[in-house]
């Protein structure tokens, strides 16, 4: 979806510049949009048509725990344009995105809610939050507080169950920790899909491509969470268009002595050929092939990476059958 039909605004009351007059409102900060998340959403929708409202997502930037704890603010699974376009993706119709401050996150409960929530030009129908989602100084406020204030305004209210995976809750903390400790496979099914990278193309030192034939574009990470060094198979979009991919991250120690050591995401793709430099893409993490190693020399190490390929191609063959 382009940029331009995207309503992404910083306040309710904003949202009547767009035509938007009714709304429903799913409250949350939404990182890596998870099957919990989806959860929510899909009784926002559900709300929204019940009373013929926009549905409307009200989130945060930056993340709370980055002004309330800094000393142990969590890195964000997804940059927050990408969240922004899941949302919209998902149905959700406007995006409020609330700059969260010191003086923000300062407010009384009640002072939370006429800032975010009361507007003269918006009719707010109903809203959605997770059971347990607190809000307000010292987190004061909660559920029990908006069922009062929905009563009192005759708006609906709904606060929506949390989703359990196993005996894990599923949470934007829990995927972290799966992506951290390598388990991709748990942290798809909580998110529902397979995780993602999303950088920019920068100059690498070109030893893919010179020593090994089979040249790599360096990707520059601003926003997620790098899971442990090893090679995987991959999907890389680049433009709207998807390539079969091998990823590997880490120092490449086979070439320690020749260049500093530091570590990389380098995505290869397969049957492409172009420029990538200062390109953004996203990287679709699908499974682990194997650790990390240190070859003899350049060319058992570009063995290794023919062998790789083969594996990489049967296995997104198998998951991707149209993708080519």
């Amino acid at each position: 979806m382009s940029d331009k039909n995207i309503i992404d605004v910083n306040t309710l009351g904003s949202l009547a510049h767009h035509g938007i007059k009714r709304v429903v409102v799913a409250i949350g900060v939404f990182d890596g949009l998870h099957r919990g998340h989806q959860r929510l959403l899909d009784q926002l929708l559900e709300m929204s048509r019940k009373h013929d409202a926009t549905p409307v997502a009200l989130t945060f930037y930056p993340h709370p725990r980055t002004v309330l704890r800094p000393d142990s603010s969590p890195a964000a699974l997804i940059p927050s344009k990408e969240k922004v376009a899941q949302l919209h993706n998902y149905g959700i119709q406007a995006v409020v995105t609330i700059p969260f401050t010191s003086a923000f996150a300062a407010l009384e409960p009640e002072e939370f809610i006429d800032q975010s929530l009361k507007s003269d030009r918006i009719e707010l129908c109903g809203i959605c939050v997770g059971k347990e989602w607190r809000f307000g100084a010292k987190g004061k406020g909660d559920t029990e507080l908006l069922h009062e204030y929905s009563r009192q305004g005759h708006f609906d209210f709904v606060a929506v169950e949390e989703l359990m995976d196993g005996c894990d809750k599923v949470s934007s903390t829990t995927i972290r920790r799966a992506i951290s400790g390598g388990s991709l496979e748990h942290a798809e099914d909580m998110l529902g899909h397979p995780y993602s990278l999303f950088g920019t193309v920068e100059v690498g030192r070109r030893v893919a491509g010179e020593k090994l034939s089979h040249p790599t574009a360096n990707l520059k990470i601003g926003t997620g969470i790098i899971p442990p060094n090893g090679v995987y198979a991959g999907v890389a979009v680049h433009n709207g268009v998807s390539y079969q991919a091998a990823i590997a991250i880490g120092v490449s120690p086979t070439f320690k002595h020749d260049f500093k050591e530091e570590r990389r995401v380098e995505v290869h793709l397969l049957d492409y050929d172009g420029d990538l430099y200062g390109e953004d893409i996203e990287v679709i993490l699908v499974k682990y092939i194997r650790e990390e190693r240190t070859f003899k020399n350049a060319q058992e190490l570009k063995k290794q990476i023919e062998s790789d390929i083969t594996e990489i191609k049967k296995i997104l063959e198998q998951k991707y059958p149209t993708l080519k």
